[in-house]
C-alpha cells in the first residue's frame, strides 16, 4: 500500500483514480484550500481595465479563481496553465479560450514557452496560491515584463492530517509526495521510520528537500497528474 499526498479538495478524486487503477493507496491531506475574496476582487478590476494581458495559471487551484474574476475571458488571450489538470480545469470553466501548457509542467517549462517571447507579450498576470514560488515573476522582470501576481488562495494546515482510511506504518511501502509543503508536514506528524522508505515526487526541487531531511530514496516523476504518476509506479515500483 502507498501513501499519497493530495490537498483535501483533490482527495477523493486522486485516491479513486489510483483504485481504478489497481494500485492501493491511503489518501492523506495535511492542508486545505482557502479563497481570498479581496484578491479575486482585485484581480477581476484588473482584467476588466487590461484584456490583453497574458495570463498564466499555477494550479488546478487557481482556476475556480480565474472563472470568478474573468467568466468572459476572450478567447484571443492565451492562457497557459502549468500542467495538464490546470488546462483541463481551465477548459471545463472558460470552453471558449485556448490553453497552452509546457512541455516540463513547472516554472521552468512557463519560462522555456514561446507566448511568453512573443512581441505583443508585454504584462502578463500570474494566478498563484500564497507562498508559492517566485521564480516566474522574478525571472519575467527581469526579461523587462510587466508581471502582476494575484494570491488568490492559500493553503491552510489541518490540525491532524485526514486520511482516506486506517493504515499501519508497516503497510506503507511507498510515498507519493505532490508538494514540498505537505511533504514536511507529512514528516512531522509521523516517525522517522517513514524516511527509509522509497519516495516519489513531482519536481527535483522537492527531491531535493527530501533528500536534505535526510531520504536517500527519492524519485521523480515529471509530471504531478494522477494518471502520470500511476503510469510511474507500474513502471517503477512493486506496489
Amino acid at each position: 500500500m502507498l501513501l499519497l499526498t493530495r490537498p483535501l479538495p483533490k482527495l477523493d478524486a486522486s485516491v479513486a483514480a489510483f483504485t481504478q487503477a489497481g494500485v492501493s493507496v491511503t489518501g492523506v491531506a495535511t492542508s486545505d484550500i482557502e479563497y481570498n475574496d479581496i484578491a479575486i476582487a482585485k484581480l477581476h478590476q484588473y482584467l476588466l481595465q487590461h484584456s490583453h494581458a497574458t495570463l498564466i495559471a499555477t494550479s488546478v487551484f487557481a482556476v475556480p479563481a480565474l472563472a470568478q474574476a474573468w467568466p468572459d475571458a476572450p478567447s484571443y488571450r492565451p492562457i497557459l496553465a502549468v500542467g495538464d489538470a490546470t488546462a483541463t480545469k481551465i477548459k471545463s470553466h472558460l470552453p471558449q479560450v485556448t490553453v497552452f501548457t509546457p512541455a516540463q509542467h513547472t516554472s521552468e517549462g512557463i519560462l522555456a514557452m514561446h507566448q511568453l517571447n512573443e512581441a505583443n507579450c508585454e504584462d502578463i498576470v500570474i494566478i498563484k496560491g500564497e507562498g508559492g514560488r517566485d521564480t516566474l515573476q522574478n525571472t519575467l522582470r527581469l526579461q523587462g515584463k510587466q508581471v502582476y501576481p494575484f494570491c488568490v488562495y492559500k493553503r491552510v494546515a489541518l490540525a491532524q492530517p485526514f486520511y482516506t482510511n486506517n493504515w499501519q506504518i508497516d503497510d506503507v511501502s511507498g510515498i507519493i509526495a505532490t508538494s514540498e509543503n505537505m511533504a514536511m508536514q507529512l514528516i512531522a506528524s509521523h516517525s522517522d521510520h517513514i524516511l527509509t522508505l522509497p519516495w516519489v515526487t513531482v519536481s527535483e526541487r522537492i527531491a531535493s528537500t527530501l533528500r536534505k531531511r535526510g531520504i536517500e530514496n527519492v524519485a521523480v516523476c515529471e509530471q504531478a497528474t494522477d494518471q502520470a504518476l500511476i503510469a510511474w509506479i507500474k513502471d517503477n515500483w512493486e506496489y
